[in-house]
């Protein structure tokens, strides 16, 4: 439960070392640089710009990104799982192994067959098309262009609304047209695809009778008959979706190489990790300027390093960071039983440097907080077993990892609680080591949450007072804790024994808050506003100590849920009919699994607004710097640090 400590150093190196030193500066990881700019005092200093290479690197990055979407989304089309086992290399595997794959070969062979798949695929489109087009003129079985041509009758294609054409063809015969005629070719969707004939003579009267009724023209694009012209459309479509099959497949071909672009990835990332590193530094002619933090205890390694690649040609000074320095990067620092709750502290705001690592307090409230909301045997044994399955039977990336050794905790919490509860999927088996009822102690209930409350606010006050007593302000411990033990701790006593003591105890508390809250306000009058303003903010505690009463509504309403599936359960299949029995077994799993998914997820987010809200809240301001490494893992790569990439 520490913040790893730092020191500050400025480091003065040639320039022409840079990429040496970024290099093996990388291989240490342990090095964060602070972002220097320049300083019209000091005009002889640039920053360091480095667009040309990062631009080169991104552009990489994107390539890779395209072929490795593209082979997976070919896989999941086809239901081939891809091998996203997780790979632990050092860093300098990856180098070498990302440098001596041939991607760009890789990338022109894909890129190239993508193209030629996405020609074809136009083209099928445009046979598709075609066809689609020529099929309602199929049954015209004579060469549709000798018609068009014909010098000694006038022929045109069209279409026409059914509802029209009736009266069309009425028309015809009442307009005396002896020598027109409408022929019906087909009919789809209320649309009549026709044939219009007429003598050259009555030409123009046939144009504008079938004007009237909303006729459309259309070209038959056909060089032979048009069943003809389907038949060879069809046949060019079969080679062209076989051609769109084959070139699919030599694309998938490539799956073989997805492990190697996800190694590729990873070394193209940590390239640009490298290079980009080098845009904080400010540079002169000859030298670059740098400054940064290192851990107090890999310092004598960071020094090492440096003496390995610039010999004695460099100049280096290291002090211990400052505790008010705003600027101090944050490591936590936890063993292996409380470093998954660091994520929930980094969720919110990681400390700054003057601050305490929340994550073991974080550890015991939050473990109780959900476990006490969950509270059922059945689902946290369920979530247990599956979690450690699935840590021992997969490697998983560092933050997949963590989160499941978090929710491993919160079942085993959930275990605890259900067993003291005596609640397993939701009361279906009886057992007999239960102590509190959900369903019946619901006094029990609220006493333990109001209690876990006052326990978790007075724990993090009490932390509040370490830091003062820490940094040499005793007496800020007491006017800003003290006084607050003795306003809440005082009325919580006089509420339960109506002894006058506690409210004397409470009264002192109440005008030691009045009168020092306001203690770094210059004037009388700005002392007195503040001393009123934190007297009136004490009525917030009850708001607090009533927040966590979601621990009982939480608990009640995922047993009474869990209890009224099991009743269901009963109705459906105490006949004892096997379909009955099949039915209720399935409406237990799947609604049981259900309330478990969302007991889980309720705990989960009201867990964190009770430690973020109520608990933060009273000693925690957060807005730390993350420390920035020199390594980036990827989602299927993870690299070794420390020891492992010397």
């Amino acid at each position: 439960m520490a913040i790893v400590k730092m020191n500050k150093f400025n480091l003065l190196a040639f320039k022409s070392e840079r990429d040496d030193l970024l290099n093996i500066l990388q291989a240490f990881n342990y090095v964060h640089f602070n972002d220097l700019e320049e300083d019209e005092q000091r005009s002889y200093l640039s920053e360091v710009r480095n667009t040309d290479q990062l631009q080169k690197i991104d552009s990489s990055i994107n390539r890779a990104d395209y072929v490795i979407n593209l082979l997976e989304n070919y896989m999941k089309d086809r239901d081939i799982k891809p091998d996203t086992s997780f790979t632990e290399l050092s860093l300098e595997d990856v180098k070498k192994k990302g440098a001596n794959f041939d991607f760009d070969l890789i990338y022109g062979k894909i890129k190239d067959l993508v193209g030629q798949r996405e020609m074809a695929l136009g083209q099928r489109n445009e046979l598709t098309n075609k066809i689609e087009a020529l099929k309602p003129w199929k049954d015209i079985d004579v060469d549709i262009q000798e018609l068009y041509d014909s010098k000694r009758v006038f022929v045109e294609t069209g279409t026409i609304s059914d509802q029209f054409y009736d009266a069309l063809e009425k028309a015809i015969v009442e307009r005396n047209l002896e020598k027109s005629l409408v022929y019906k070719v087909s009919e789809l969707d209320k649309t009549n695809y026709i044939v219009a004939l007429s003598s050259i003579e009555e030409k123009e009267d046939l144009v504008e009778l079938l004007r009237e009724f909303g006729y459309s023209r259309v070209k038959i694009n056909s060089t032979s008959k048009i069943g003809e012209e389907i038949y060879d459309l069809s046949g060019k479509l079969e080679d062209k979706e076989q051609l769109i099959k084959n070139l699919e497949n030599e694309i998938l071909d490539f799956k073989k190489y997805l492990k190697d672009l996800y190694i590729y990835k990873a070394y193209v990332l940590n390239l640009r990790r490298k290079e980009e590193s080098s845009e904080f530094f400010l540079e002169t002619g000859l030298m670059n300027v740098i400054e940064g933090y290192v851990p107090v205890e890999a310092t004598e390694r960071f020094k090492k390093d440096i003496k390995n690649v610039l010999g004695d040609a460099y100049i280096l000074d290291i002090e211990e960071a400052d505790k008010e320095d705003s600027c101090v990067p944050i490591i936590l620092k936890n063993n292996k039983l409380v470093d998954p709750y660091e994520e929930v502290v980094k969720t919110y705001s990681l400390p700054k440097y003057n601050e305490v690592d929340p994550s073991g307090l974080v550890a015991i409230f939050y473990t109780i907080f959900t476990g006490f909301m969950i509270g059922d045997l059945g689902y946290g044994a369920l979530a247990t077993i599956a979690i450690l399955l699935a840590l021992k039977l997969k490697k998983f990336p560092t933050s997949t990892e963590k989160n499941l050794r978090l929710f491993l905790r919160i079942s085993l919490s959930a275990c605890v609680f259900g067993a003291i509860f005596g609640s397993v999927f939701g009361g279906i088996i009886d057992v007999p080591f239960g102590l509190i009822d959900p369903a019946t102690d619901i006094n029990e209930l609220i006493v333990m949450s109001l209690v876990i409350g006052a326990v978790s606010l007075f724990v993090a006050l009490a932390v509040k007072a370490y830091m003062y007593i820490r940094d040499g302000k005793p007496m800020d411990a007491m006017y800003d804790v003290g006084f607050m033990y003795m306003v809440v701790g005082g009325a919580v006593a006089l509420a339960l024994t109506k002894n006058p003591i506690a409210k004397w105890v409470m009264i002192i508390g109440i005008l030691g808050i009045f009168l020092f809250s306001g203690r770094e306000a210059k004037s009388i009058g700005g002392r007195i506003g503040s001393g009123f303003y934190e007297v009136y903010g004490l009525t917030s505690w009850i708001g607090d100590f009533v927040s966590f009463l979601r621990l009982m509504a939480l608990v009640l309403s995922g047993s009474f849920v869990a209890y009224s599936v099991n009743l269901i359960v009963d109705l459906v299949a105490g006949n004892g009919s096997i379909g009955g029995i099949i039915a209720g077994i399935i409406i237990f799993v799947v609604f049981q699994l259900f309330n478990m998914f969302l007991s889980y997820l309720s705990a989960y987010v009201h867990g964190l607004r009770l430690i973020y809200v109520e608990m933060f809240n009273k000693f925690y301001e957060g807005g730390g710097v993350k420390f920035r490494e020199m390594i980036e893992d990827t989602k299927f790569v993870k690299i070794l640090r420390g020891g492992d990439n010397e």
